[in-house]
Formats: structure tokens, C-alpha cells, sequence
């Protein structure tokens, strides 16, 4: 099983302005499925997601990834065997793209030959500009799919990606979905 959450609940803030945004939630993903949580705005799929990461606690109730609860010493999450593209941009703006990619790939200890081989698909797969380019000079839509390219990167055993495609012209995104289904369908 990829993730396992059992009786999750999590909320924010205290008394009477608590809002609890997750009750008693669980689900099952497994390994080499796609799996999309759906819902509207502030329904808690953004928190589902840093829980998931052991970014935030849950209040109550288990998460396990890869087969390891989550914030033990077994488990793997955060670290080289997830992939992460978040909703909110999260780069460093004063580096390049080839720059942002080698950091990333450095930190999960790839070799220099590996991330440029790496680099020069994701570059074509997601159409970035040349790598040259400062990552504060591209548009809202390109730091989105540099984003993306951090996530597949170091083509980790589970992707978690909050909207993917958000900003991308429809060809492209048939092709993120065509991809992820491929590497999918691989395990």
C-alpha cells in the first residue's frame, strides 16, 4: 500500500474559532494508482496532503506511506522516495532552472551526469525555457511546471502533486496525465 489513512482527524486554531477540517477521515491508495482528492476550496485536501508529508500532526488517527507511519524512524516521508510538487510556488527565485534542478537533485543524491540527463527531458517533456533562465524572470505558469520538474526529478516511488496543471495549456496537460499514467501503469 502506497498510503494508508486511518480515523485521521486534523483541525486549526482553538475554542470557539476552531475549524475542524478533517474528521475521522480514511482512505487507501495503492501502489502504482492514481488517486485525486476532490472537493471544493478549504475542504482539506491541501492539509490531507501535508499530513501525508509529516509536515503538520494529525490530531488523531494514522498515516502510514510506503508501509512506515508517518514521523517514525521507519518511514521515508519527507525524503528522496516522495516527489512533491505543492499548490503554492516554492522555488528560489534568484536561481536558474538548470540551477533549481541541480540543487534539488544534489539533495537527493544524484549524480551530476543523471540530473542533467534528467534535466534535458523534463525541459523538453514540460516545455520550460532555456535553463539559463532565472526562475523570478518566468511567468506564474512556468514556475508551476518547474515545480513539477522538482517533483519527477528524482523519480520518486510516490508523487504528491496539489493541482499539477493549474496553468497549462491543454496539450501539455494531456501529456503531464499521459505521463504520470505511464509511470503509473510501471508500479
Amino acid at each position: 500500500m502506497a498510503i494508508t489513512v486511518e480515523d485521521l482527524t486534523r483541525g486549526y486554531g482553538a475554542g470557539k474559532k476552531r475549524i475542524e477540517v478533517l474528521r475521522k477521515y480514511s482512505m487507501k491508495v495503492e501502489s502504482g494508482a492514481i488517486y485525486g482528492l476532490l472537493g471544493p476550496s478549504g475542504c482539506g485536501k491541501t492539509t490531507m496532503l501535508k499530513v501525508i508529508l509529516g509536515r503538520i500532526r494529525p490530531e488523531s488517527g494514522s498515516v502510514s506511506v510506503l508501509g512506515a507511519k508517518v514521523g517514525t524512524p521507519e518511514c521515508t516521508v519527507p525524503g528522496s522516495n516522495v516527489g512533491y510538487s505543492p499548490q503554492e510556488i516554492a522555488l528560489y527565485e534568484d536561481l536558474t532552472i538548470s540551477e533549481t534542478l541541480l540543487f534539488h537533485g544534489r539533495l537527493h543524491q544524484m549524480s551530476k551526469d543523471n540530473i542533467v540527463k534528467r534535466q534535458d527531458w523534463l525541459i523538453d517533456f514540460l516545455d520550460l525555457p532555456e535553463p539559463e533562465r532565472q526562475i523570478g524572470n518566468l511567468s506564474g505558469g512556468q514556475k508551476r511546471r518547474v515545480s513539477l520538474a522538482v517533483a519527477l526529478l528524482h523519480e520518486p516511488k510516490l508523487l504528491l502533486l496539489d493541482e499539477p496543471t493549474v496553468g497549462v495549456d491543454p496539450e501539455l496537460r494531456a501529456r503531464i496525465w499521459h505521463h504520470l499514467r505511464e509511470i503509473a501503469d510501471s508500479g
